[in-house]
């Protein structure tokens, strides 16, 4: 069992998604009195001796992902997430897609897209060559099962957040293969969000054979499943070609019929496609079974992504704060995160502070905002230049895209 009670009920409680994504918004669940804080583990086992292991301390804001396979003595850590040294560029998205699928075909209590892929999605990234289109409805998929309610008609706000975070495309990153035919990935330029991974070509920390031997038993899982010769049954056949379709998710009902009448009876499949718990479980079953290329179908289903075409950008904001009541860079990042927020445009947090000496203490003399700005940069700014000026602070703060140096954007006063 992947997920033991503990933690099941753990993931049912409302503030463990903001606090296991490190919302900035998220309630503080460290406790200074606790001999152990607060920790949890979920195996996703493939069979054949190969799982990866996720190890999450709320309180610490740790998140340690492990790959245990045969040959390994034991779990080999392959990404973290945390606040501070993070290495969380673990995985391509079609790999953990990949995985989610074979981990749900061998065990049947975890259902795909679910629980796996919503806590470890984190560890996969987007590169050239991947399609928002066919990506976008799984996620979504997954975190709105985990938190029903919570879309507002959109895609989810976890959704988008991973997106901000993990969409390396455009940043320089590639794929390479080692000398020993393992693929690792690198990053050749500093244009936007920064590789972290231990995945780098000359990396002597990542277990790349091991690795690879995991993608290779997910692929055969996969094969076995589609592999069934009942599904070459002329009458599954026309059923599966009529839920290739475009509105093929409205024809599951005579493609169950027809797997039934055929003697098909994988579990995990067949409830999929009679008992799906979201369209998106039906998608990828009816792939599986009607053996087209992974991720080929979502597109048809679902349409184009609401994420294509969208952009961020990662601004620092340098505020003074000398002479200011306490706490008053807190204040105007909690108003912006608040405006920012509302406009759907984005968020703010305070990042980092500094402080000088003055005789024998130290005197609080600015802090550090980071702020991210969704779709419309003049809008965000301007929200922004709003805020400021409206507490005097305009003319003394700094704002500059993050990773660019001297750039600095102006804080003119709105109209």
């Amino acid at each position: 069992m992947p997920l033991d009670d503990a933690l099941a009920a753990r993931m049912a409680e409302p503030d463990f998604w903001p606090v296991y994504l490190f919302d900035g918004d998220a309630p503080d669940v460290y406790d200074e009195d606790a001999e152990d804080q607060e920790s949890h583990v979920a195996r996703f086992q493939l069979g054949g001796g190969f799982a990866l292991v996720l190890d999450l301390t709320l309180a610490l804001e740790y998140v340690d992902l492990a790959l245990a396979a045969p040959g390994l003595p034991q779990p080999v850590t392959v990404g973290w997430d945390d606040q501070a040294h993070f290495h969380p560029h673990v995985m391509a998205w079609p790999e953990l897609d990949l995985l989610c699928r074979a981990v749900s075909l061998h065990d049947p209590e975890l259902r795909h897209p679910g629980p796996m892929l919503a806590l470890l999605c984190r560890f996969a990234f987007l590169t050239e060559g991947d399609d928002l289109d066919g990506v976008t409805p799984l996620v979504d998929a997954a975190f709105g099962l985990m938190r029903p309610g919570d879309g507002g008609g959109g895609v989810q706000a976890e959704t988008r957040d991973w997106f901000d975070l993990r969409d390396l495309r455009g940043t320089g990153v590639v794929w390479t293969s080692r000398a020993d035919g393992h693929r690792a990935v690198d990053q050749h330029g500093d244009d936007g969000l920064p590789l972290y991974s231990l995945r780098a070509p000359d990396s002597e920390d990542f277990p790349f054979g091991a690795w690879s031997a995991l993608l290779a038993h997910a692929r055969e899982r996969m094969g076995a499943a589609a592999g069934d010769r009942t599904l070459r049954a002329p009458a599954v056949r026309q059923a599966l070609d009529r839920c290739s379709a475009p509105d093929g998710y409205e024809h599951l009902a005579p493609l169950a019929d027809a797997l039934a009448e055929a003697g098909y009876t994988h579990p995990v499949l067949m409830r999929a496609v009679a008992q799906p718990s979201h369209r998106a479980e039906a998608c990828w079953a009816v792939e599986t079974l009607s053996g087209l290329p992974q991720g080929e179908l979502v597109p048809r289903w679902f349409g184009p992504s609401p994420l294509s075409g969208s952009e961020s950008w990662r601004l620092s904001l340098t505020l003074p704060v000398a002479g200011r009541p306490w706490r008053f860079g807190q204040q105007v990042a909690g108003e912006l995160s608040t405006a920012l927020q509302d406009a759907g445009l984005g968020r703010a947090e305070v990042g980092g502070s500094m402080s000088r000496q003055e005789g024998d203490g130290y005197v609080h003399v600015e802090d550090h905002l980071d702020l991210l700005i969704r779709d419309d940069l003049a809008v965000g700014v301007t929200i922004v230049a709003r805020i400021l000026h409206s507490h005097g602070a305009a003319e003394t703060a700094i704002l500059r895209h993050a990773g660019k140096g001297d750039e600095v954007v102006p804080l003119r006063r709105p109209n």
